[in-house]
């Protein structure tokens, strides 16, 4: 037992170990085929060999015999091939399949399935088939005995510690946790600022006051020094000996001044050590959310891990000739950049491979060299990284783009640059743009969701037989970001301020109008003006300061520069992001949230798709010097027994204009329905003291809001749930698995 429980904290680490060991294999072999000499590949055959031995020690510790016996099969052909057994591509592509069967065996462990013996069966076999045919060609040779590990190097006198005690490998998760701990002191440490500015604050008024009270004091004196004939010293013994002056008020208004003495000393003490608090606490989260930046990076390089053999493997299937070129693989870019990369990269290389470059024939016709060339580049921007995927293949075949946007129905454009965005519209990615081995049935479209995801965007370009370039532009992390507040509709929402290039305030004769879009003029191309509560369907409020002039919003962001207007520029902070959840993740216009030091959610809105939307807007003129119209807002109740689902789609449907009241279960919904009223009711249906059908019930036996629209969102997808759902009277039932807030805005508008 105690021997098992062992296995199993070993398995963890044994799971981390081994996928770097696949990954060392996998750069291993494609080095080797790249070396056709014998005499080139000593030093590699004798790092693959101990990368394979290392691999089954470690199997052989966990108890993985699968593992082990690839391991040792890769082992003797390592050794033999150092003693000079030649590697023909049969055994090539017989090696990488074994490697393979070893990455989805790891796969497979970390899924906690149980191994599938048909996993490496068809591996070993194609070895075996590969060594029996090298055999009957080759003379036997005596096999060596394993060689043992070279001598140890003298050690650099730098640090003579083993690496055990230098290193220390932690999981990803717990940095996870220490970045988002780090997030939460930032966001307390904002509050304690807030608290200490209050404290000073009210330090002043205690002044105010003192002075005031200075006033009155010497005012009293010279009233009973007048009466009294006695000096100021004297004046509050006299008092007791004025007629009308009681011993008590004297002595009540001698405590009065001094207590007021000591309130104004203790509030003094008590805002300056709250200031220097406020220091200390602001340089220790700082420090500390600096270190575990710090700790959360890595290199470019890591995105990058297996695109080579992907292009490898992609050449030899399709007939081409081909190479990987990464640039930048030394940049340091946070652990959550580069996992939300992964995918991209990998979609964006396969896409190269099949559209982009040519078949060496095709190449050799239009003077180019036989092998073409995919690079994958990193480059920091500011506050953003370019990340770029580029080949120097055919480019865009903007004639069949242009047909399928015709059976597509979408609008003709002239501009090839405009009309290559068209990739990335979602059902876009079929033949001729995308093919099985690029897409598997997924579009640049998905490659588009996901920048965006990361607060981000893709652009492309591209030159007639000279290849196409894809760029993404991504903040370089996705866990705090400094964004910059505003105000629209009387709801606070945030930027991302590696999207916003400047802040503008505009007045009417500042714009201009083209073809009916009202466009701003900043000395290069006219930036189209959209207002952002228009933008997003809210409600116009009436603009803060100035009415004659708007503050604005110049965004920069995936090839895109548009203005929007905002009701008011509020501050700029920096900022810890919350995950929408699952239920308002569909909701394009939304990236995440943030928490304000009042505690409430603002969102974080996707600039590039406002920036692709406000681009392709017909707005009508913005409101500027005009005063807005009084709006009456329809009334909402979300009931939800989860306090973050209660605060985000609170903090969204008011964002599309709706006056929201929140309620933790049926019960309290019910009585703020009757107290307050509402124009439409959204349900969970799974909550304490009153579910969301016995909630629905009661508003269908009520005469005042039988006919009251009610949604219900649920995670219960049955049938009979359903049914029972629309049995009870409710308008629509929305399952949780299919939640798009797109979709709950748009029903909402419907019933209302």
């Amino acid at each position: 037992m105690e021997n098992d429980a062992l296995i199993a904290r070993l398995m963890k680490t044994f799971l981390g170990e081994a996928e770097e060991h696949v990954q060392a294999l996998n750069r291993g072999l494609l080095e080797l085929e790249k070396q056709p000499a014998a005499a080139d590949r000593g030093a590699t055959l004798k790092t693959l060999f101990r990368t394979a031995h290392s691999l089954k020690g470690a199997a052989h510790a966990v108890t993985v015999p699968a593992i082990e016996t690839a391991c040792h099969k890769l082992e003797e052909l390592f050794a033999t091939a150092v003693d000079g057994r030649s590697i023909d591509a049969d055994l090539f592509r017989a090696l990488f399949a074994i490697v393979d069967a070893i990455d989805d065996m790891v796969k497979q462990l970390r899924a906690q399935k149980d191994l599938d013996a048909q996993t490496l069966a068809q591996p070993l076999q194609r070895l075996d088939t590969a060594l029996a045919g090298k055999t009957a060609k080759e003379p036997t040779r005596p096999r060596p005995p394993a060689p043992s590990e070279p001598p140890a190097r003298p050690a650099a006198a730098v640090d003579e510690r083993p690496l055990s005690d230098r290193l220390v490998r932690i999981p990803a998760e717990k940095l996870d946790a220490l970045m988002a701990y780090s997030g939460e002191l930032m966001v307390a440490q904002r509050g304690a600022a807030a608290r200490a500015a209050d404290a000073a604050g009210t330090l002043e008024t205690v002044k105010r006051w003192r002075s005031d009270w200075r006033t009155v004091e010497r005012a009293m004196e010279r009233l009973l020094r007048e009466g009294s004939g006695t000096e100021p010293s004297a004046a509050p013994a006299a008092a007791e000996r004025r007629p009308g002056v009681s011993p008590r008020s004297t002595a009540a208004f001698r405590r009065a001044t001094e207590a007021m003495h000591r309130i104004e000393q203790d509030l003094q003490r008590l805002a300056g050590g709250l200031v220097a608090d406020r220091r200390v606490f602001e340089r220790a989260t700082g420090m500390l959310d600096s270190e575990v930046r710090r700790a959360r990076l890595l290199p470019f390089a890591e995105a990058c891990e297996g695109l080579e053999r992907v292009v490898r493997d992609l050449a030899k299937s399709s007939g081409k000739e081909a190479e990987l070129a990464i640039n930048g693989a030394e940049i340091e870019l946070d652990r959550s950049v580069l996992e939300g990369l992964k995918d991209p990269l990998l979609h964006l290389v396969r896409n190269a491979m099949d559209h982009g470059v040519e078949l060496p024939s095709v190449r050799r016709a239009r003077g180019k060299p036989s092998r073409g060339r995919v690079t994958v580049a990193a480059a920091l921007r500011g506050a953003r990284v370019e990340v770029t995927v580029a080949d120097d293949g055919a480019g865009l075949d903007i004639a069949a783009i242009r047909e399928r946007a015709r059976e597509k129905n979408i609008p003709e454009t002239a501009d090839d640059r405009e009309l290559a965005q068209h990739i990335f519209l979602p059902g876009f990615s079929t033949a001729p743009i995308v093919t099985e081995i690029s897409g598997r049935g997924v579009g640049l479209d998905a490659v588009k969701t996901q920048a965006e995801t990361m607060r981000g965007g893709v652009d492309v370009a591209f030159e007639a037989g000279r290849g196409t370039r894809f760029t993404m532009t991504l903040p370089l992390t996705l866990t705090t970001i400094r964004v910059m507040l505003v105000r629209a509709s009387g709801r606070t929402l945030a930027f991302d301020n590696a999207s916003i290039e400047r802040l503008l305030r505009i007045r009417a004769d500042d714009l201009r109008s083209i073809d009916g879009r009202d466009v701003l003029i900043l000395g290069g191309p006219p930036l189209p003006v959209v207002a952002l509560s228009e933008l997003l369907g809210m409600p116009p409020a009436e603009p803060a300061g100035d009415r004659h002039q708007r503050p604005a919003v110049l965004l920069a962001v995936a090839g895109q520069r548009v203005v929007l207007l905002v009701d008011e520029l509020i501050a700029e902070q920096e900022a810890m992001v919350r995950s929408l959840g699952p239920r308002l993740a569909g909701l394009k216009e939304v990236t995440g949230g943030l928490v304000l030091p009042n505690g409430r959610v603002a969102p974080i809105l996707n600039a590039a798709d406002l920036a692709h939307r406000a681009a392709r807007h017909l707005p009508s003129r913005p409101s500027l010097p005009e005063a807005s119209q009084a709006v009456t807002r329809p009334r909402l109740i979300v009931a939800d027994d989860s306090v973050t689902t209660r605060t985000l789609e609170k903090s969204i449907l008011e964002a599309a204009g709706y006056e929201v009241t929140v309620a933790s279960d049926g019960a309290e919904a019910w009585r703020l329905l009757q107290e307050k009223g509402a124009d439409l009711v959204v349900s969970d249906v799974e909550m304490p003291r009153m579910d969301g059908f016995e909630l629905t019930a009661t508003i269908r036996g009520s005469a005042r809001f039988r006919r009251l629209p009610v949604i219900l969102v649920t995670g219960r997808e049955t049938e009979s749930d359903k049914a029972r759902g629309l049995e009870v009277g409710a308008n629509a039932y929305l399952p949780k698995s299919t939640f798009d807030q797109t979709m709950l805005i748009e029903t909402i508008r419907q019933m209302l």
